[in-house]
């Protein structure tokens, strides 16, 4: 039967992918390259293009941009007439400005966002705005679109970083010799403070910010003017065009600067990657920490879901997506890497799908560090259910350590105590032994 209905569709041309059409039908509208008489079939469109209009709306802004600094530098060394340069770049800040106020954005029927505002530009302003293409590729123009891009992100997410690590040392200087169980192998083991759980978890965060401005720095070169991976044949001023759009370092090799596409963002995604690793772990110790088991943290109103069946439940679904996102940002960090894995030197249309993982990944880390960065603040340690799981065998180690003051060699203090683990006292003065640990790096 299930043949017979395949064999029936076939017959009557039903389509097996609804919403594709496999009709020679034409788009009306011509992309950047046409020469007439060429265009491209609708399904071909849709298959290249895809949803990558949706990143070259992202991208938008920061294509307006390079293409402010490319038109300036072709009148500048009269590469374009004076004029025509001052008409594109008149006519570009009118975009932007449109762009901002939602006039116009970049469409599905639309090849990319270069295409878009090439076409805006000539029906406003006719045979001057031809010239803007002079000297350059699709290929570093969406590329400096891109580098512009992640370095505005990398700034943000630097900042966001830096803000979820400050909220994270204001709770451990809170909560400095609030007593906690330290844990190893999920087993208690010794005695810590929830100002040392705090502040490993600020102090790993602030760690990552060595690898935001490594990422930043690589993506810190402008490759316009590289064109389609082997420069061009005019007298491009790439080092103004780059201290325009305020790039740091110089222009790089033309086919150097084609080749780091996909390396850029990588680079992006693992600095990025260390940020959601370390929230995820973060994350994890509150889904324990908060959990009925365990108790030790309470979190604010309106930071748990519920359940649809069991009306009892505050679910802290927040820290659990946390942990869960990590694995996918994983995925996007591992798409990325492998679309470049073996492509030859030079653009390569697979390298189209780089975008929209690096903007994903952006994004991923953006929110996780937004709802920790909320979610801290609102944690407060339960003193009742921590000194209860603070029980006499997690200070084994303190008997061990006060019988080495004594003079007994360390090997025999550990069986000594060891053997004696019921002998040990069940009264003690948490806060005191956690401020008498007094070596850099401890609780005191």
């Amino acid at each position: 039967s299930f043949f017979r209905v395949v064999f029936e569709r076939a017959c009557f041309k039903d389509s097996p992918f609804p919403g594709l059409s496999f009709c020679p039908l034409f788009l009306t509208t011509m992309p950047i390259w046409s020469k007439g008489g060429d265009a491209t079939n609708a399904l071909v469109h849709e298959f290249t293009v895809g949803d990558d209009y949706l990143c070259d709306r992202v991208l938008a802004p920061y294509d307006l941009l390079g293409s402010l600094a490319h038109a300036t530098m072709l009148g500048r060394t009269g590469i374009i007439p004076k004029a025509d340069s001052d008409t594109i770049v008149s006519g570009l800040r009118v975009l932007f400005g449109e762009l901002l106020e939602g006039k116009w954005t970049v469409e599905a029927s639309d090849e990319d966002v270069h295409s878009k505002v090439e076409a805006l530009l000539v029906q406003r302003y006719g045979e001057s705005a031809k010239r803007l293409h002079t000297g350059r590729s699709r290929n570093d123009q969406v590329l400096t679109a891109v580098r512009l891009f992640q370095k505005d992100r990398l700034l943000t997410l630097a900042q966001a970083t830096l803000a979820t690590a400050l909220a994270l040392t204001e709770a451990a200087i809170t909560f400095e010799f609030h007593p906690l169980p330290g844990y190893t192998h999920l087993q208690r083991a010794m005695p810590s403070s929830v100002g040392m759980f705090f502040g490993a978890h600020a102090s790993a965060l602030s760690d990552n910010l060595l690898l935001v401005e490594a990422a930043f720095q690589l993506a810190d070169a402008c490759p316009l003017g590289s064109g389609a991976s082997y420069g061009v044949g005019l007298p491009l001023d790439r080092l103004a065009t780059s201290q325009t759009l305020g790039f740091g370092r110089p222009p790089q090799i033309c086919m150097a600067d084609a080749n780091s596409r996909g390396k850029a963002e990588t680079a992006t995604l693992d600095a990025l990657g260390a940020v959601v690793q370390d929230l995820s772990r973060f994350a994890a110790d509150m889904v324990f920490f908060t959990s009925g088991e365990a108790g030790f943290f309470k979190i604010g109103a309106g930071f748990t879901t519920g359940s649809s069946i069991m009306p009892q439940k505050k679910n802290l679904d927040l820290f659990e997506l946390v942990r869960g996102r990590a694995a996918r940002y994983l995925g996007l960090r591992t798409g990325l890497y492998a679309t470049t894995l073996g492509l030859y030197s030079g653009y390569q249309r697979d390298l189209q799908d780089t975008k929209a993982l690096l903007m994903e990944g952006c994004k991923l880390a953006e929110q996780a560090l937004a709802v920790v960065c909320s979610a801290v603040p609102t944690l407060q340690p339960q003193r009742e259910k921590i000194e209860a799981a603070l029980t006499p065998d997690v200070y084994a180690t303190d008997e061990a350590y006060a019988l080495v003051m004594k003079g007994v060699p360390f090997r025999d203090a550990y069986v000594q105590v060891g053997r004696n683990l019921d002998k040990l006292s069940a009264t003690r003065d948490h806060e005191a032994v956690l401020r008498g640990r007094t070596h850099v790096g401890s609780t005191g």
